[in-house]
């Protein structure tokens, strides 16, 4: 046997450390990069170049402490569950909570633990033993793909309805009862790209209006679309999306996915991180040279994400949010990707391009005294709020939620005399 081939027997050692430095996450950029392209699981919700700002807008507060588990096989990076802990109450009941970086914040689709091909299961297993050692009443695992190995793996160590001794399923730590729940959270509908945007454009029912609007609007003075992919041109992209994503929603009391200036900075962050990487795909449609639609896309791993969108809302019978749409679509033909995948969401636009989807789901892990006792308390809220909105008349939850928002603008005066006006 050769030096060589001896050296590849030699078994690395796996081991686990949990980082809860808060400025800990740039130090391993490198290695959580190559992993985040290489895992089964990796996607742009995984990846350094959208957790790290979202840590540093989101995560760095009082209440909010980093526990990012990585595991190794030598010096290999061979497995991450980036995670952070908090104080939260459920149902009245304080609890430390783990969850997922992305959670909450954003609209994080498809998280997971990354782990090297083929090591899944050693991964899953180092990750456990860590995470069982930490302090913790709930982990809170939210937005995973219900199809994740990850996930029906977690569901068949602890199955659902009945406590388990965390040992058993492969918890670290003191031996405590430990019982799962958890519920759908959205779908996700997306695009299959086979074969080409015209053999696609003839199964689209609304294809005939679409060629209608395409050709209306191309007619126009001074029209326009650029695709912004580099750190030049991606501030003033980037500001064009946040006019007409704020346009969009103004009547309706704002968006709930930027809620806030802090949501700005985190997308002027993340966006020059995307650019950097070849990532990002920020579309503006132009009319009259003024911008009147946006779309917010990123291309990671052969898909096409549709993250977000906006339009001026002066344009909106004249249909600009679909013809940038379909611009989309064509493109990411056009560059040989694989699926046009639209994200959480069942808007009725959606449904009419999509041609398949994905769900996903949250799984709860309530340990111990607190834990269980938090999760009661918790049923009990949750069952006396549907109770409550069930005898509400048809409406009013999307008035309250336009309510809600407004309220954060200091519009509310405004929307209860509209609502006296209408009526």
């Amino acid at each position: 046997m050769t030096s060589n081939a001896a050296e590849q027997l030699v078994v690395q050692p796996i081991t686990t450390e949990v980082l809860t430095d808060p400025l800990a996450l740039s130090r391993i950029r490198a290695g959580w990069h190559e992993l985040n392209e290489r895992a089964r699981a990796g996607n742009l919700f995984l990846a350094y170049e959208w957790l790290e700002p979202w840590w540093l807008t989101f995560g760095m507060t009082a209440k909010r402490s980093l526990r990012v588990v990585c595991v190794r096989e030598g010096e290999r990076l061979i497995g991450l569950w980036l995670l952070f802990a908090e104080r939260v109450r459920r149902g009245g009941v304080e609890v430390t909570r783990l969850a997922y970086l992305g959670d909450g914040a954003t609209g994080c689709d498809y998280l997971d633990i990354l782990a090297e091909p083929g090591r899944e299961q050693h991964v899953l297993d180092a990750c456990l033993k860590a995470v069982g050692e930490l302090e913790w009443d709930l982990l809170d695992l939210a937005d995973m793909w219900r199809e994740s190995p990850t996930a029906l793996q977690l569901a068949q160590r602890f199955p659902g309805g009945r406590p388990i001794l965390s040992g058993h399923a492969g918890l670290g730590g003191p031996v405590q009862q430990v019982v799962r729940d958890g519920r759908v959270r959205f779908v996700c509908p997306n695009i299959p790209l086979a074969g080409t945007y015209e053999q696609y454009l003839g199964g689209l029912g609304r294809r005939e209006n679409l060629k209608r609007r395409e050709k209306w609007i191309f007619k126009q003075p001074g029209v326009s679309i650029e695709c912004a992919r580099t750190p030049e041109d991606t501030p003033r992209a980037t500001e064009h999306f946040f006019a007409l994503h704020d346009a969009r929603w103004a009547d309706d009391g704002g968006s709930d996915g930027l809620k806030d200036e802090r949501y700005h900075s985190f997308h002027r962050s993340a966006t020059q991180l995307l650019a950097a990487r070849g990532w990002l795909r920020m579309y503006t449609l132009f009319a009259a040279r003024r911008p009147v639609a946006s779309v917010y896309g990123v291309v990671h791993r052969g898909k096409f994400l549709y993250y977000q969108s906006g339009y001026d809302p002066a344009w909106g019978n004249k249909s600009v949010g679909l013809v940038l749409l379909a611009k989309t679509v064509q493109d990411a033909f056009a560059e040989g990707l694989s699926e046009f995948d639209f994200l959480r969401g069942n808007e009725g636009y959606k449904a009419n391009w999509s041609r398949a989807e994905r769900w996903t789901i949250e799984l709860r892990f309530w340990r111990g005294v607190r834990g269980r006792t938090a999760k009661a308390a918790y049923e009990a809220t949750q069952l006396g709020s549907a109770t409550v909105k069930s005898a509400l008349p048809a409406g009013f939850m999307d008035f309250a939620r336009k309510a809600r928002r407004l309220a954060r603008r200091g519009e509310l005066l405004s929307l209860f005399k509209s609502e006296q006006e209408e009526r």
